[in-house]
């Protein structure tokens, strides 16, 4: 009896233990996440770093973006600062030029009337003295109007008289206005007939009277002689005794030159 009460119990701690052993097993089975569940999770763990790297990425980008609009912000303020400086300068350096130009006419002005008194004065000490150190001519040379005048004595053809002023830097004369016809005709007086070679000519009987530089003759201005009875061609004009006569090129007469006069010497005024 006894025996078989220890054989059943035996039993039943076998069955006891085989239902904790089932039910063991149960509860791990139950806890173990299932296989999906744990392919969800494991992403999700090793995208942090990546996220976190990111984010700081990112904050850095914003740090340095909002840095350099800080510095450009400075410069754009540098930058108007100092084209405002350069507009200012620009302003001061205009109204310094206006200036200077104002300065300079004025300057111009003074100095072209200092001329013209210094001329003045010295054209009246010329025509008292008939010779003056002040005089815009080269010595010997006769100034009247704006030029310069030699009467030569030495006798030449045209064409040489040509030449000769050609090389004292002058042409030869040109009557081309009223207050240089009289005074070219005052110098032409003489009582031994030495007439002087003018700068007027043609190239024929026929042809037009034309002067050296090519500048036509004006009849308005002074009659030219012709002898007519004459058979030498007569193709260049001399002055004489207050009157222009036609003679032939080759005949030798004086020379008349002419060039433009310079400023007056202020230093050689008294």
């Amino acid at each position: 009896m006894q025996a078989k009460y220890s054989s059943t119990r035996n039993m039943l701690d076998s069955d006891g233990d085989t239902t904790m052993s089932l039910h063991s097993r149960a509860s791990t089975t139950t806890q173990q996440p299932e296989p999906g569940h744990t392919e969800h999770q494991l992403p999700s763990s090793a995208w942090r770093p990546v996220a976190l790297t990111l984010l700081t990425l990112c904050l850095v980008l914003l740090i340095g973006l909002a840095a350099l609009g800080l510095v450009f912000f400075q410069y754009y303020q540098l930058s108007n600062s100092q084209q405002d400086s350069i507009s200012e300068k620009e302003e001061r350096l205009g109204n310094l030029s206006r200036k200077l130009q104002s300065l300079q006419t004025q300057n111009k002005k003074l100095v072209e009337t200092l001329q013209r008194v210094a001329e003045k004065l010295c054209r009246e000490l010329y025509n008292k003295t008939g010779e003056h150190r002040c005089s815009p001519c080269p010595e010997k040379w006769k100034w009247h109007g704006n030029k310069c005048y030699q009467f030569y004595k030495e006798s030449k053809n045209w064409q040489g008289c040509e030449y000769f002023c050609i090389a004292e830097n002058s042409t030869m004369l040109k009557i081309n206005t009223q207050e240089v016809l009289e005074f070219a005709m005052s110098q032409s007086y003489s009582e031994f007939f030495y007439s002087y070679w003018t700068g007027l000519s043609r190239s024929g009987s026929g042809k037009g009277w034309l002067w050296i530089d090519g500048a036509p003759y004006t009849s308005e201005l002074f009659e030219i002689i012709i002898d007519f009875t004459s058979l030498r061609s007569r193709d260049c004009v001399t002055i004489l005794n207050g009157k222009a006569f036609s003679k032939d090129c080759k005949e030798l007469r004086r020379c008349a030159c002419e060039k433009m006069a310079t400023t007056v010497k202020l230093e050689k005024l008294p």
